[in-house]
């Protein structure tokens, strides 16, 4: 085995194998529904009512339907919500259905509903969306693909089988056999087949999709695979895959695809080790005392601008509402005040894409009993050093993206700062709009909010940050107030930049953003700041954001224009800022200018 596949290997109990082989291990990793002294008190939950409530507003006989025709838009057009609407619908009413029915014992309420979601998608041709789908291959082979949605519709169906399985088979005999073939078959089975090479399973160097897939494999092999050996291979398979995570991931816990990934990225090993320490347990004691396992948990309070905003660079997003889910027994865990303070907000998600059931099961058994009152263990300043620099007070916070050009799930955003007033977004990232084909195809830096001249760094002339791994910035913090950001190396070649530099001085009345550059040649510069305030133009170098004035040196304000909305989902309409996006297009009078942001109360 690899160096970058022992990370966990090499914290197992002696035994660990040997046990999984012989059944020697917990397979209930909740309680069945049969267990009603269990879901009496689950129902004291602070979360049960309202499952029960959503679970009630699914109409009988409406189970969303998922067309071929829609399924082919992703070849046809790059659509994906077509299709990924109703396919995340039906399994999010399954979770809610499936757990109201455990905590009321209602059959006659309940049952008939979540058989027609079950039913359905165990009718389902497969499980892998069509951006996911092998659309090189033959219709047919096309769908054997075990990618993010299938392993988790999998861990899904498993765990309703370990819930509800011996009440589903009363109504429907043999479905549970069903239910155990179809979830083996479109995950597990598929990537241990020789013949269906996954990348994330094989990728050296992965991103989320491989600890998100193995994740779910696992928990899907630990509940519902018959077979010991069989279940020790697979698991030692998933182990390694994780372990490579873990190895490649930097030492403070920073996640490279953005905040809002923590949950499907950083957050997935804590679920892995969480549930295989359930499975068997004190198995993963040493895992839970790494440092570095504590970091990538904690990365999420640690990225906060302010109680309800993270940090968005990438192709994450703004907005902090969580899933509590694995939150809470995180910080139980790694005895975390910042987590289990996150964990205790009042504004959360019950769930993500369609791990509905999986989330409500974790918040019905998973939490601690006693969660504290607040989330404002805040600290002022936190440095993940090369990548990223956050200072924050109750007035003004700050951060500053720095790193490389070819991060997984990329914008040219090298020497981004975002600027917060409160919890108001004075100078911000625009995040992602929702995901199509193009999103991940060569045209992907022609959307303009992944682009350079979609973030504030300086562009000259026609020249701006492109993507690269090569295309690169550094910065130095000095006494939490000043930071020096070397842009030097972040424009190509043609650009013909000789040296740049971005410094920063933060205060929490007052933040200075000062550019000083050496061009080959002369060039027409502009810098574009993108706000959620609307704009109030005094004169063409005073511009008021909201409660914050901004007084230029050395550059002009040229125009002002309304972004166009990038919602997160095709079913909102507004703006994932809450507010309309504005873009102030900055001209520079020479090779040098300063930005004065000032709170004015």
């Amino acid at each position: 085995m690899k160096k970058s596949e022992r990370y966990i290997h090499d914290r197992l109990p002696q035994n660990f194998y040997d046990r999984i082989t012989e059944g020697n291990y917990n397979r209930n990793l909740y309680p069945a529904f049969a267990d009603r002294e269990a879901w009496a008190k689950a129902g004291k939950s602070k979360f049960a009512a309202e499952i029960i409530a959503e679970a009630d507003q699914i109409a009988e006989n409406q189970v969303p339907q998922l067309l071929y025709s829609n399924y082919v838009q992703f070849a046809v057009n790059g659509n994906r919500t077509e299709y990924e609407t109703p396919y995340f619908r039906r399994r999010k009413e399954l979770g809610f259905l499936a757990a109201a029915l455990c905590l009321t014992g209602d059959k006659a309420k309940y049952m008939a509903r979540l058989l027609d979601y079950t039913v359905a998608i165990l009718e389902e041709r497969s499980w892998c969306v069509p951006a996911h789908a092998r659309w090189t291959y033959n219709s047919t082979l096309r769908w054997q693909n075990c990618d993010l949605f299938a392993a988790e519709t999998a861990a899904v169906m498993a765990l309703l089988y370990l819930v509800l399985g011996e009440e589903l088979e009363k109504e429907i005999p043999g479905i549970s056999g069903l239910i155990r073939q179809k979830s083996l078959e479109q995950s597990i089975y598929y990537v241990m087949d020789k013949n269906i090479v996954h990348w994330w399973d094989v990728h050296e160097k992965p991103a989320n999709w491989t600890v998100w897939c193995s994740s779910n494999c696992i928990i899907t092999g630990l509940i519902l695979e018959p077979n010991g050996k069989k279940l020790a291979a697979q698991i030692r398979r998933f182990l390694a895959n994780t372990s490579r995570f873990i190895h490649y991931y930097a030492d403070d816990g920073y996640c490279a695809e953005g905040a809002s990934y923590y949950m499907k990225a950083n957050l997935m090993v804590f679920q892995t080790i969480f549930m295989l320490n359930k499975a068997l347990p004190g198995s993963m004691d040493k895992v839970f005392n790494e440092p570095k396992i504590k970091a990538m948990v904690e990365f999420l309070p640690n990225a906060r601008i302010s109680s309800g905003t993270i940090v968005s660079f990438g192709d994450s997003q703004p907005k902090l509402r969580p899933c509590q889910a694995l939150l809470a027994p995180a910080g139980k865990y790694f005895d975390s005040k910042p987590l289990l303070e996150l964990a205790a907000r009042n504004e959360y998600q019950l769930g993500a894409c369609g791990d509905f059931l999986a989330s409500l099961l974790a918040l019905l058994f998973d939490r601690p009993e006693e969660m504290p009152e607040t989330d404002k263990n805040c600290k002022a300043t936190v440095i993940f050093p090369g990548r990223l620099a956050i200072f924050r007070s109750e007035k003004l916070s700050l951060s500053l993206k720095s790193g490389h050009n070819n991060e997984s799930h990329n914008h040219n955003d090298l020497g981004h700062f975002e600027l917060f007033s409160g919890e108001i977004p004075v100078v911000l990232d625009a995040g992602t709009g929702s995901y199509a084909k193009i999103n991940f195809s060569e045209q992907r830096y022609t959307l303009w909010y992944t682009r350079g001249t979609g973030h504030n760094a300086p562009v000259f002339g026609k020249y701006e940050q492109v993507k690269g791994e090569e295309y690169t910035s550094s910065f130095t913090v000095q006494d939490d107030r000043m930071i020096r950001c070397d842009l030097s190396h972040a424009y190509p070649e043609e650009a013909g930049v000789k040296s740049a530099e971005r410094i920063i001085e933060y205060s929490e009345d007052t933040v200075t953003v000062e550019d000083s550059f050496v061009l080959d040649k002369k060039r027409v510069t502009e810098i574009t700041l993108l706000t959620a305030c609307t704009p109030e133009v005094k004169d063409d170098v005073t511009i008021q954001l909201g409660d914050v004035s901004l007084s230029l040196e050395d550059s002009v304000l040229v125009n002002v224009e309304q972004m166009p909305d990038l919602n997160h989902s095709s079913a909102s309409n507004s703006s994932i800022w809450g507010a309309a996006v504005f873009a102030l297009k900055l001209r520079l009078h020479g090779n040098h200018s300063k930005m004065i942001f000032t709170r004015l109360r």
